[in-house]
């Protein structure tokens, strides 16, 4: 069985970046297990922080289970401090744990275009793990928030057609009912990206990802 290993900063993110495609890989009997840093707690400042926490983990694995996965494991990250706690020696450690235990064949994070500071992050501790052959399979990014690419233009892509599971990912998009707002803004930009890469790729709704290893 092919092992696929997701590293995202939010709950939502995988699905965001990847979602079309983790959704493929799980109907061809693929397993992906799915790790997230931080609840996004400060996604809702009028609300206690674990009154957050249990809404945003029941919608991460109702979603996961649309996806198909194979379980979310989370890194307990506060949104307040996710930039110093990422940059620890036991953070860095753990994730490295988690690469040995679950030996994956591919590995899908955050990319180098991606303008959110938490995501950027994850993509360097990445990057780092790579320059210290701590990961050895290939290591595919995607990115959320943006539409064109400026940094790493000339890296080799993956592409995976993602007609048939286009529908899977926005169901489990709209798991997370708490990002409802989010969602919505985003919206635009999910179906325009899909159908973009889809018509560069001669089919209907396609993702693409850097190959950063």
């Amino acid at each position: 069985m092919e092992k696929i290993l997701v590293l995202a900063a939010h709950n939502d993110d995988p699905i965001f970046g990847a979602g079309g495609t983790l959704a493929k890989y799980t109907k061809e009997g693929k397993k992906v297990k799915t790790i997230i840093f931080s609840y996004g707690e400060l996604s809702h400042p009028h609300l206690k922080p674990e009154i957050i926490i249990k809404t945003r983990q029941r919608e991460t694995n109702k979603a996961d289970k649309i996806l198909g996965g194979s379980g979310v494991e989370y890194m307990n990250m506060k949104d307040t401090t996710m930039l110093l706690q990422i940059r620890k020696p036991e953070t860095k450690q753990k994730i490295i744990d988690i690469i040995e235990k679950e030996n994956p064949d591919k590995i899908f994070t955050h990319g180098a275009n991606d303008i959110h500071t938490h995501h950027y992050v994850i993509y360097q501790l990445v990057k780092n793990l790579i320059k210290q052959n701590k990961i050895n399979c290939p290591v595919y990014s995607f990115d959320i928030w943006n539409i064109m690419k400026i940094r790493k233009r000339s890296l080799p892509r993956l592409v995976v057609d993602i007609t048939d599971t286009f529908k899977t990912k926005i169901e489990a998009l709209k798991a997370h009912k708490s990002q409802t707002n989010t969602i919505l803004s985003l919206g635009w930009v999910i179906h325009l990206k899909a159908k973009m890469n889809g018509w560069n790729n001669n089919c209907k709704y396609a993702e693409v990802f850097d190959k950063i290893n």
